[in-house]
Order: C-alpha cells, then sequence, then structure tokens
C-alpha cells in the first residue's frame, strides 16, 4: 500500500472511506501510533484521494449514501477484465504467478500425489539411495532438473494454503514491480525458489513437498532490507507487517507441523535478507557515487 495522508486518530473517516470506495479507490485505513495512515492500493491513486480529501473536509463533496449501484456494476465481467489486464501490465510476473498457482492446484492438488505432481517434485539427486554424489550430479545435470529445483513453489496443497500464499504473493510481489523491473522480480524469484527448495530437500531427505511460502518469505525479506539499507528508494513495509511476519515465523517453526515447510521459510527468509542488503547497499553507493 502507498501512504497518502497521516490524520489525528480522532478524526472519523468512515464517510472519507465510503467516498473513496465509490470513486473506485482501493484503499486501506490504519492506525499507527497516534495517527489514521490513509494508504491506497495504487500509486497513481495517491493525488486524486490527497485532493478528494481535501474536497470532503470543505464539504465540497459528499459520498452517495444511497449507493445505488447495483450488484452487477460491483461484478461487471468486463471491467474485472480491465482491472485484470491492467494489473497484468503493471506486474505480470506476480499476477502470472498468481494464476499460474491457482491453475495448478486445480490440476495437480499437492496432497493427491498424482503423476501430474510428481512431474514438478524437487528431483531426488540421492536417486533413491541417502547419499548424494555431488561430481554425478554436475556431470549429468540437466536443464529439466534445474526446473524441478523451482517448479515445487507453484504446488500447493488445499485452498488455505493457496489462499495465505497468494495474499503474500500480491502483496509483496507487487511491491517490488512497482518500484524494479519485473526481470528484477523474476531473478529474485528463481534464487529464493532455488535456495529454498534446495534447503528444504537437503534439510528433509524427501521431495515430496511444495508451496510458496519460502519465496514469499524472501520478498518480504528483501523488501524489509531494502527499507534498513535503502529507504530513499521508497521500497518498504509497516512495522506493524514485519512484526507479524517474525511472529509467524516463529510459531509455525515451534509448532512444527509435518505439512509446513519449515526449512524453505528459514532459507528464504536468510536468501531474501542476503540478497536484499547486497543489492539495496550496491544501489545506494552507486546513488552516492553519482551525486558526488
Amino acid at each position: 500500500m502507498f501512504k497518502v495522508l497521516e490524520i489525528s486518530k480522532g478524526d472519523d473517516l468512515a464517510q472519507y472511506s465510503r467516498l473513496l470506495w465509490q470513486q473506485s479507490l482501493s484503499h486501506r485505513i490504519y492506525h499507527e501510533g497516534e495517527k489514521q495512515i490513509v494508504a491506497v492500493a495504487n500509486p497513481n491513486d495517491i493525488s486524486k484521494a490527497s485532493a478528494l480529501y481535501q474536497q470532503w473536509r470543505l464539504g465540497e463533496i459528499e459520498p452517495d449514501q444511497k449507493d445505488s449501484a447495483s450488484i452487477s456494476e460491483y461484478f461487471n465481467p468486463n471491467k474485472s477484465i480491465g482491472s485484470l489486464i491492467q494489473a497484468l501490465s503493471r506486474y505480470p510476473v506476480t499476477i502470472v504467478l498468481i494464476l499460474l498457482c491457482c491453475v495448478m492446484a486445480v490440476v495437480a492438488p499437492l496432497n493427491a500425489l498424482s503423476d501430474t505432481v510428481r512431474l514438478f517434485l524437487f528431483p531426488d539427486f540421492a536417486f533413491g539411495t541417502r547419499t548424494i554424489n555431488l561430481d554425478f550430479i554436475l556431470e549429468n545435470f540437466s536443464f529439466r532438473q534445474f526446473l524441478n529445483m523451482i517448479s515445487p513453489m507453484i504446488l500447493h496443497g488445499g485452498v488455505l494454503h493457496l489462499a495465505f500464499n497468494m495474499l503474500w504473493l500480491w502483496e509483496f510481489g507487487r511491491r517490488i514491480e512497482v518500484k524494479q523491473a519485473s526481470w528484477a522480480m523474476l531473478v529474485l524469484i528463481t534464487v529464493l525458489a532455488l535456495v529454498s527448495n534446495t534447503a528444504q530437500y537437503l534439510y528433509s531427505g524427501s521431495i515430496y513437498f511444495g508451496g510458496m511460502s519460502g519465496v514469499v518469505y524472501g520478498l518480504f525479506a528483501y523488501i524489509w532490507m531494502w527499507q534498513l539499507f535503502d529507504p530513499a528508494k521508497g521500497l518498504g513495509l509497516p512495522g506493524n507487517l514485519v512484526f507479524f511476519m517474525l511472529l509467524a515465523l516463529i510459531i509455525l517453526t515451534f509448532i512444527g507441523l509435518e505439512s509446513i515447510a519449515d526449512t524453505a521459510h528459514i532459507a528464504g527468509l536468510l536468501c531474501g535478507v542476503v540478497y536484499g542488503a547486497v543489492v539495496a547497499t550496491i544501489s545506494r553507493i552507486r546513488r552516492a557515487v553519482v551525486q558526488n
């Protein structure tokens, strides 16, 4: 989300929020200390949301209390398709990954372990044994095996597993794509998937795992590091969200459910920390050199 306004905690913004929704401005209002923060989903809406607030405060504009829009207008197929195309042009990597994961959840659900699922599982470099011969692997390594080291991220078992990961992929992925190039996002996801999936395989010894969680935690850590090492780039997260993600990771690791790939979470997080810290530091140094 992109901050628009900081307003006193005591002000009632219910009608302003209603006005924003009627203007088709996706937004969120949350508390941060003694302030209310108004944030919009699209950075292009910042100026419009700010102008609407000023008009609303002056009494020049009010939300339609009848709100006569019919349900068909809210769920207009043409409008939905248009929004999808617009989102696809702005966040192509994020949207394509979300659509791919949703399709795979229907075609190849992880909990079914069908022949189709097995096509996307991590490669068994031990070939059914408990020993990995690194020299043999390097000599016979194929592009198909490389793809299979990444592909477990698109497998999900169950609606909750899919919904949780897609929610955070959308939240973190679009933040990165709107500030950085889509190709950089694609490289980042590839690296995170390779590291988190490989760590999970080496630690568990099993190839039967999947999900976007390791990548999601890597994206979270990547943004967090940019916020710490190069905040001028505007890539950051609310403090309460950082706290929530870290607390959730600690709880999931402590519980240790068999269905959750804890190692992938931790490996993805650490990879995102290192990757984000390095590239953000390089960015800051380059800017300093240019300015001098």
